[in-house]
């Protein structure tokens, strides 16, 4: 099945340019988008960098000394300790 380009679809995706085209209609799946490989490329530059900032981030934390081990036990136990004090009524 090769799917045709309608004039419905190169008008929509002439009035945006960039980025994801919502095309809704009958699919009985909800909304479908249309999506340029260029945009598809952008998108994993996009994603790469905001995974680079949050590595970033975290190195800073590590290095400022920010963050603590990981204990299930002592954060099931803090939970604990702020329901019981607040108002259950």
């Amino acid at each position: 099945m090769k799917p045709q380009m309608t004039p419905e679809i190169r008008s929509a995706l002439d009035k945006h340019p960039v980025g994801p085209v919502r095309i809704d209609g009958d699919t009985g799946g909800g909304p479908v988008y249309l999506v340029r490989l260029d945009d598809i490329a952008n998108l994993q530059t996009l994603v790469d960098s905001r995974v680079g900032e949050a590595l970033s981030e975290a190195d800073e934390d590590i290095a400022a000394g920010r963050i603590v081990e990981w204990n299930p036990d002592a954060m099931k136990r803090l939970g604990r300790e702020r329901f019981s004090g607040s108002d259950q009524g």
